[in-house]
């Protein structure tokens, strides 16, 4: 790191992707080092004014090989170039990250190859890098968490011996603009990802009719823009939340007692806040690796399976958060 060292990192991915990057970007901001940022249109909104130096939204389409859209990062790293940074910090899987970053030009251009996992790949990515870091093709058997896999991208910028931070108190400024008072409110996430984990509508309508005899009134939060989507899961119920964007929502779950909800952008919310969660996985034979790899990462929560016994283990574990908030 020098004096004149300087970030661009390029994150094309979903909130709970995106949101993995905040251990790295809280270092940068405390070892002074500008930071830019490349994100998804669905990210724009994610972190506050002051917890980078600009957000830049991709104006090209993700994976995507067309000649028209190679142009079209073209034309965005000649936006970008003239910013002179020292190092582009490639924390995406999507090729058009690797060619944005190759198309800047800038000296330490550093990203991620999987090795035998992905050979073909891994020798196009390292054509266009400098540096480039593994990791598996798949979920790690060591099973890092994804803050810790990204923020080893930072490492050549930041202090020897460098670890990521797990201080919510810390971390909940980059996506939050003001402190909030705490509710009592027990919260509960509608969304269609439950039913892609493979969790039927029923159950989650289950779960919310016991919680409710257990533990009093549910807040529902829901994304407006799933309103279609979700309307079996949302049919017949009174008082919803629905977000038509992300400051309101993340301010929601930051004032939340504890959140209930699928392994999805909103228990990463809850990770990097600080909001005790109750978080539930695909069931399956990855599903320690899954929850090792996307855990809430600042947060007090409990990882549940999405086998035929969440239910009642998401209430008990509720039930318990609760009683040792309170205690």
């Amino acid at each position: 790191m020098t004096d004149s060292s300087s970030a661009l990192i390029v994150r094309l991915d979903a909130l709970g992707d995106t949101l993995a990057l905040a251990p790295l970007l809280l270092a940068l901001r405390e070892a002074g080092i500008p930071t830019d940022l490349v994100l998804a249109p669905a990210a724009r909104e994610l972190f506050v004014r002051g917890a980078l130096r600009r957000a830049f939204v991709a104006t090209f389409a993700q994976r995507d090989e067309s000649a028209a859209n190679r142009a079209a990062i073209d034309a965005f790293a000649d936006e970008l170039r003239p910013n002179r940074y020292s190092h582009v910090l490639v924390a995406t899987e999507d090729p058009a990250g690797y060619r944005l970053a190759a198309a800047i030009g800038t000296p330490h251009r550093i990203g991620f190859q999987n090795g035998w996992g992905k050979p073909l790949k891994s020798l196009w990515v390292r054509s266009l890098l400098s540096e480039t870091l593994y990791r598996s093709a798949g979920l790690d058997a060591r099973a890092p968490h994804e803050c810790e896999v990204l923020f080893a991208l930072g490492a050549s910028l930041l202090a020897p011996g460098a670890r990521p931070s797990q201080d919510a108190a810390a971390l909940r400024g980059l996506i939050l603009s003001r402190d909030l008072a705490p509710s009592h409110r027990v919260a509960l996430q509608l969304t269609s990802k439950w039913e892609r984990l493979g969790i039927p509508v029923a159950e989650v309508r289950g779960f919310l009719e016991r919680a409710c005899e257990r533990v009093g009134e549910i807040a529902l939060f829901a994304p407006a823009a799933e309103r279609a989507k979700i309307s079996e899961l949302t049919a017949g119920l009174a008082g919803i939340e629905w977000f038509e964007d992300l400051p309101s929502w993340i301010a929601a779950i930051a004032t939340a007692e504890v959140l209930v909800a699928p392994d999805s952008g909103a228990i990463h919310v809850a990770g990097i806040l600080g909001t005790p969660c109750v978080a539930i996985y695909e069931s399956g034979r990855d599903f320690e690796l899954q929850r090792a790899r996307w855990h809430p990462w600042a947060a007090p929560a409990a990882t549940l399976e999405g086998n035929a016994e969440w239910p009642q283990r998401a209430l008990s574990e509720l039930e318990s958060l609760r009683e040792s908030l309170r205690s």
